[in-house]
């Protein structure tokens, strides 16, 4: 836990408060849902009992499937070492960097579906070119386990919500075999997002 003082941007109390910069999901199995409904980042002032969002670095870690999660809000790194948290054990673990709360919760949902974040990379871009909208954000949501369909959220340029969409789990399968063979350095978070993709479909076209 991190002791800060606060100041609310809505009547400019000051206040002290408990931030949360590393969690466990197999010790703190309820964080899930502090992640996945934002409530995590959320504070609600002493004063005048409104709330309001303060983001934080964050590391999220499941010593289970040995996966990790850094989230550095609006970083332009694409890479951090992992030394960083001065846990020599995450050498072994796959290792992710997010700079958003949203590329938060969707490695979440991606790795607790049992699937690789570079293939569900490499799919959205493939959604993206046929829907042509090239500010469009895709987003996974879930995978359908009988009917092997992966669905995604599509966000417009504003952020909105502008539908759904979907490929087959047999795309997935035929991508997957690129995204493994992509590089990525060892013992670092890495960002696996859309111009990860876009950059090592570009490498392997040059090689």
């Amino acid at each position: 836990m991190q002791e800060v003082t606060l100041t609310c941007p809505h009547c400019k109390w000051e206040h002290p408060h408990t931030l949360t910069p590393f969690i466990d999901l197999q010790k703190q199995p309820k964080q899930r849902l502090g992640i996945l409904t934002d409530s995590l980042f959320s504070v609600t002032c002493p004063a005048c009992k409104r709330q309001y969002t303060v983001l934080h670095e964050l590391l999220v870690v499941d010593e289970t499937t040995k996966w990790a999660m850094m989230l550095i809000p609006n970083t332009e790194h694409k890479q951090v070492n992992g030394k960083v948290t001065g846990r020599e054990d995450l050498e072994s673990y796959t290792l992710r960097l997010v700079s958003s709360t949203a590329a938060l919760k969707e490695k979440l949902l991606i790795w607790e579906q049992g699937l690789d974040d570079r293939t569900v990379e490499l799919c959205k871009l493939y959604l993206s070119l046929q829907l042509q909208e090239t500010e469009y954000q895709l987003f996974f949501t879930e995978q359908e386990k009988e009917g092997d369909t992966l669905y995604f959220t599509v966000l417009n340029k504003d952020g909105s919500l502008e539908g759904s969409i979907s490929c087959e789990f047999g795309l997935y399968s035929q991508l997957h075999v690129n995204a493994v063979s992509f590089p990525l350095q060892k013992g670092y978070f890495s960002r696996i997002d859309r111009q990860w993709a876009e950059q090592s479909i570009r490498n392997s076209v040059a090689q």
